[in-house]
Order: C-alpha cells, then structure tokens, then sequence
C-alpha cells in the first residue's frame, strides 16, 4: 500500500514543473541594459606600401606620424672614411699583416666587431673599439683577418676558402688591366669602368679559367645606366686580362 501511495503522488506533479531529468529549477532573473547611444567603431588593419614594388606592410598603431622622428644613429659605432684611413696605415705597417699580405693586394672592407662576453652590452661595448678589416692577397690567393683594437694590431689570419665581395681596389685594378689590353686600348678610354667578382665553375674534366682565383668581370659602359659597351675578365691573382671583347648592340 505504501508503494502504491508514492507512485500515485509522484504522478500528480503538474507536468508544466517537471524536465526530463526532474523538477527545473525558476529562471534566474537578468537585469537589462540600455545599449549605448554611440556604437563603437571597430579596428581596421590598414596597409601602406613599401619601397619594395607589391610589398605592403601594417600600419603600426602608435606609429610616428612626423617624417622628421628617426632613431638617431650610434655615431661611436660608425667607422669614417678617416677611421679607416687610420686603421688601414697602422695595419699595413705592422710585419704580420705585411707578411700575410705580401707584394699585390687589395683592401677589402672595415667594420666594428662586438667584443666576446658580457662586456659586448652596456656602455663598455663602445669603450673595447674592436676593428675587423679585411684584405685580399692577390699575390698568395688568400683572404686575410686583420683583428685591432684601437690603432694596434692583436690578431692576423689567412682565412681559407673565404671569398670576399669585391672591393674598390679590385675595380680599380681590373679596370687598369682591361684598359691596357690591345683588345680594349683605344676604345673604353671615354667610357666608365665597373666591376663585379666573379665565380668560376669547377667542370667536370676541365675548369672554367680563372677557377680558384680573384676574377673580377670589367664592363665599360656611358655613365652608372648605360649598357655596357665592353667587358673584360681580369684575373687580378694572375694580374692579366683573360678575355676581353665588344658587347652585342642591344635592340
């Protein structure tokens, strides 16, 4: 009889107060609140051009907007034409870097080098004044490492397999030897001369010429834009012109 009687009250729940899974419970009351009179405008990510054509870049929030901001440049860390006047005679005096160098050479480059350590932070980064200058041995086929501090030399090397980029010395050479060729004499003496080193390949049986050392390819040409009007292959550790002739008339 018990049974029966809490079957028969279970039943008698209004079916409005019962979920699937038993009696839901009252609806939590939610105050409401007026939206505001002026809507918010969303972000748009703007675009501006770069000085590479097709590249585009982010407008930076928080950007300068006067074209007359700009960092200011660490002027200590900038090598002069002077510094590097004064680098190079104190080097090139010294009997180690004479030694490396021997009769033909060229000089390369010059920059600062951050010293190793924790003295490469901070103020005393600038106070270590350490110099790389680099050369190129024509006369010994080798790139050499000339390590300073201040105007004294502390380290030398022969850096092997190291081809470094074309200095103004080894245009300055090239263009001296195309315009001696017989090939050439007579008709680049008007034009401007230029330079870019070049790679020869390792073939198969035989090698390009000049593989293995400094080759500079000479053109001479009307002003920095004019097509080249002739061309040389110098090889400056050989100090000879390997080829030289005329350029093709461009349509």
């Amino acid at each position: 009889m018990l049974i029966l009687a809490g079957l028969v009250c279970g039943c008698s729940l209004e079916a409005r107060s019962r979920g699937p899974f038993g009696p839901e419970d009252p609806h939590t009351a939610i105050p409401k609140t007026p939206l505001p009179s002026q809507i918010v405008t969303p972000h748009v990510l703007e675009f501006n051009g770069d000085d590479a054509v097709g590249h585009i870049k982010p407008k930076m929030a928080g950007a300068a907007l006067d074209a007359s901001v700009r960092r200011s440049q660490n002027s200590s860390a900038i090598l002069t034409t002077a510094d590097i006047a004064t680098l190079r005679k104190a080097a090139e005096g010294d009997a180690r870097v004479a030694a490396l160098l021997g009769s033909r050479w060229g000089f390369i480059e010059a920059d600062r080098l951050p010293p190793d350590g924790k003295i490469s932070f901070g103020c005393c980064r600038d106070s270590a004044r350490l110099v790389r200058l680099v050369y190129y041995s024509y006369s010994n086929n080798v790139a050499v490492d000339v390590r300073m501090k201040e105007a004294s030399v502390f380290s030398t090397a022969r850096l092997e397999g190291y081809l470094p980029p074309e200095g103004p010395q080894d245009v300055q050479r090239g263009i001296e030897l195309a315009k001696a060729d017989p090939r050439l004499a007579g008709k680049v003496q008007p034009l401007e001369g230029h330079g870019l080193l070049m790679h020869p390949d390792r073939g198969f049986f035989r090698n390009d010429p000049g593989y293995g050392h400094r080759i500079i390819w000479i053109t001479f040409s009307q002003g920095q834009d004019g097509d080249p009007k002739y061309w040389a292959v110098v090889d400056l550790t050989e100090d000879r012109v390997l080829d030289a002739g005329e350029e093709p008339p461009r349509s």
